[in-house]
């Protein structure tokens, strides 16, 4: 059948716990203070100590790991780099599409430093959780 597909959770699962240590860098380390400024955000605007934010994050790394586990082994990808193409052409054809859509009709200050930092960031999880489905292949 033509959604019948072979997921191996265990990649799914290390995938998705991946993107949250990218997601640190990304942001804390990275491009904390750019994309601050993109956004209009002050430092105070960013800090609390709400986890919510983190779990949901989380949850739906663990929905992209496992669409990606799908379509990569729908489309028969069998090399770490098969299916780091397959990640990145999914992000360039819908995420990343939809994020240049929300980044176009934008009031944050510089539309395209959001777009570069959040959709940059997604492209690296994406191609990140490519890479360790690739692994188990």
């Amino acid at each position: 059948m033509l959604f019948d597909a072979d997921v191996n959770y265990l990649a799914v699962l290390i995938g998705a716990m991946a993107a949250q240590p990218l997601g640190f860098l990304w942001y804390g380390v990275l491009f904390a203070q750019p994309w601050m400024q993109a956004r209009g955000y002050t430092a105070e605007d960013v800090e609390g100590g709400d986890s919510m934010p983190y779990v949901v994050a989380f949850a739906l790394a663990l929905v992209i790991a496992y669409t990606l586990a799908r379509l990569v082994d729908m489309v028969g990808a069998d090399s770490v780099g098969d299916c780091m193409a397959v990640a990145a052409f999914v992000w360039a054809g819908l995420a990343g599409a939809v994020q240049a859509t929300q980044a176009v009709f934008s009031i944050a200050p510089s539309r395209l430093g959001v777009f570069a930092i959040e959709g940059g960031y997604q492209l690296a999880t994406f191609v990140l959780i490519g890479f360790v489905l690739g692994l188990f292949q």
